[in-house]
């Protein structure tokens, strides 16, 4: 038989695992996107300051961030505590943060189809794991 601690841990680790993924695809797809909209323009040594790029990426990750931490909020409700849920939901925010730093050298190694592959993949995972 499973105690309720053990079984809260369970909750906690797929909880924050789904809403990761789910971050990390929103991420992916922004980061593709951005280079969609810059993939026509001409090389300069000043970046980007205007249009819809910049928009794009700053609007992107933070949303992504605020879906990582709202799925893992909802993901974490059996958890008593707001403490303990606002905690995990930050932390999941942080790995999706982290995740997005790293998809920025997977796209200078593979491409743009780099970034729709781990898009594709962290999605499929979030589906995944998001069954109960």
């Amino acid at each position: 038989m499973v105690s309720r601690a053990e079984d809260l841990i369970r909750v906690a680790i797929r909880g924050v695992a789904v809403a990761v993924c789910a971050g990390t695809a929103v991420v992916a797809l922004t980061l593709w996107g951005v280079q969609r909209l810059l993939a026509g323009s001409p090389e300069s040594p000043i970046p980007v300051t205007g249009g819809p790029a910049p928009a794009l990426l700053l609007l992107g990750t933070v949303g992504a961030l605020c879906l990582t931490a709202g799925v893992a909020w909802h993901r974490l409700a059996p958890v008593d505590s707001y403490y303990r849920r606002g905690g995990l939901s930050l932390v999941s925010a942080f790995g999706t943060f982290l995740m997005a730093v790293l998809a920025a050298p997977l796209h200078h190694f593979t491409g743009p189809r780099g970034l729709l592959a781990l898009a594709g993949v962290a999605g499929a995972a979030a589906l995944l794991l998001s069954r109960r």
